[in-house]
């Protein structure tokens, strides 16, 4: 009985251990296991993940067996698609190395040659059972040529960076060792009399060259010179990579239209969606060159064939703050708004409904929800407008309209772009100067025949734009001894929100109620 109380408490002790040097494998280790979980999901063709075995490999002849490793490569694999080959292939690949952790370590060639061995017979064997054919044993030899190279190759990278991160990598190769460090050499060698320990150096050494590798790959295209995005050799460099990610170019050029806008048209063929396609280009296309992309716009030409174009748009900040006051007696303000950016455009809408109260808030919101899902599709501005201007008729009654104020300020050309119907004036505060701009057409929902006011301005950082609906105007054009453009002047270097108070309270002032809703925005570049 006490002897099989000690086998249960041996055997108790030993799980513990086996648990306990796994949570330290991921303590120390969490963020390797993070690397290794997306990389062993990489699949090619679809249908192949020899990554996973490179992963499991690797980290188990540096390392050591660890089932956590096991675990991660099967649900990295699993994450993708079920398949059992890859399971037991895996699993057999740790049972070799958790067979010999208390051996010495073997040669690289040897376990490399194991492990895509181990590929090969049990992908082979799957394939005849299957049905025979040339096309999948050839796909097997070229994975398992792939993982045994791979294999040895990700070794020999880790050992020299492990030497050259201790300091003991040698860069004048052509310089002899004298006596003296040959002789140190040979009395370090001696001093280790134990497998054990030195079977423990390698694998600290060998944990010290994963980290430096995670860290090194995390920079490695920030570390290196990025190639010209107009060059020929970027051209064939992006190439290859989409090639690799199954993306097959047919048509690649590069626009600039200006010194800040550059232009990237390119016809794909791939079994990928769209959105799939348009990320690996925008990942590559700044890996390679440094070039940071934006699709804006989109064609499907024919079945996995798509027609993608980019920008890369230096943006500039722009933000915009407003100030607001309903008219006595009403719950809602008839007047909407609403700014975003959107690609390589900012815009900012202001509406005014008829009159006040829920009715006209209801037609002025869905004036600029409409102006806003129309912002987002490939229609040109003068469309956008005219289209709106359509389904406003349709909606309202002859009695109803709504005034409309357009800003869209456009990051490539460093212009922008005003279009008034029946709204109030807009001011661009500049430096030295305030621009007053002011429209004389009518407002939306009354001709079917809609005419609009549109104006053109050159912007700069600093340039403040106010938008005010008629509730401001007609409050200040009250008093006479009131003055927006003058008193614009006087309050043109304060910080935004202050401008868009101070105006709010400028028109309030000597009002014994607030007779009109009253709105502005103001939108500052840079």
């Amino acid at each position: 009985m006490i002897g099989k109380a000690d086998d249960k408490k041996f055997n108790l002790s030993l799980l513990e251990n086996i648990i306990s040097n796994e949570i330290k494998h991921i303590r120390k280790n969490w963020f390797l296991f993070l690397v290794c979980f997306f990389a062993a999901r990489q699949n090619i063709i679809d249908e192949i993940f020899p990554f996973s075995v490179v992963a499991l490999s690797v980290y188990s002849y540096l390392k050591g067996s660890s089932i956590v490793m096991l675990g991660t490569t099967i649900a990295a694999i699993l994450s993708v698609k079920f398949d059992y080959t890859y399971i037991i292939m895996l699993t057999a690949i740790y049972a070799y190395f958790y067979g010999f952790r208390n051996e010495d370590k073997k040669s690289i060639v040897l376990a490399a040659s194991y492990s895509a061995s181990v590929l090969f017979v049990s992908k082979t064997t799957i394939l005849a059972a299957e049905g025979f054919n040339w096309n999948g044993l050839m796909l097997n030899a070229f994975e398992t040529l792939f993982v045994f190279s791979a294999i040895i190759l990700t070794n020999e990278f880790i050992r020299v960076a492990v030497k050259i991160k201790t300091g003991s990598f040698n860069t004048d190769f052509h310089r002899k060792r004298t006596k003296k460090a040959d002789t140190a050499i040979a009395d370090s060698e001696k001093k280790d009399t134990a497998n054990i320990v030195y079977l423990h150096r390698a694998r600290e050494e060998a944990a010290s060259a994963l980290e430096a590798q995670d860290k090194s790959s995390a920079n490695l295209y920030s570390a290196r010179k990025h190639i010209d995005i107009f060059s020929e050799k970027a051209k064939t460099k992006i190439k290859e990579q989409l090639l690799w990610q199954s993306i097959s170019v047919k048509y690649f050029e590069v626009i600039s239209s200006n010194k800040n806008t550059i232009a990237l048209s390119i016809t794909v063929k791939t079994e990928k969606s769209s959105d799939e396609a348009e990320a690996a280009v925008e990942l590559i296309v700044r890996n390679v060159c440094g070039v940071k992309l934006k699709c804006t716009e989109r064609v499907l030409a024919s079945p996995n064939y798509y027609v993608l174009k980019f920008k890369n748009i230096k943006r500039i900040k722009i933000r915009t703050y407003s100030a607001t006051a309903t008219k006595e007696g009403s719950s809602v303000s008839g007047d909407s708004f609403a700014y975003a950016g959107r690609l390589d455009k900012y815009y900012t809408v202001l509406c005014d409904g008829i009159g006040s109260g829920h009715e006209a808030f209801m037609e002025s919101t869905g004036a600029v929800d409409l102006l806003s899902k129309f912002l987002y599709t490939d229609f040109s501005e003068e469309q956008i407008l005219r289209t709106l201007n359509s389904i406003l008729m349709l909606k309202l009654t002859d009695e109803r309209f709504v005034t409309f104020d357009l800003n869209i300020i456009d990051y490539g050309t460093k212009e922008i772009r005003l279009y008034k119907a029946g709204a109030a004036p807009t001011y661009i505060i500049s430096k030295n100067s305030v621009d007053k701009i002011s429209g004389k057409s009518l407002p939306m929902g009354i001709l079917d025949n809609f005419e609009y006011s549109s104006f053109k301005r050159e912007v700069r950082a600093g340039d403040i734009i106010v938008m005010v609906t008629d509730g401001i105007t007609d409050s200040i054009g009250m008093d006479e001894k009131k003055n927006l453009d003058k008193y614009l002047e006087l309050i043109a270097g304060k910080d935004p929100q202050t401008i868009a108070n101070s105006i709010l309270s400028y028109a309030l002032r000597g009002q014994g109620s607030v007779f009109d809703d009253m709105t502005v925005l103001v939108t500052k570049i840079g």
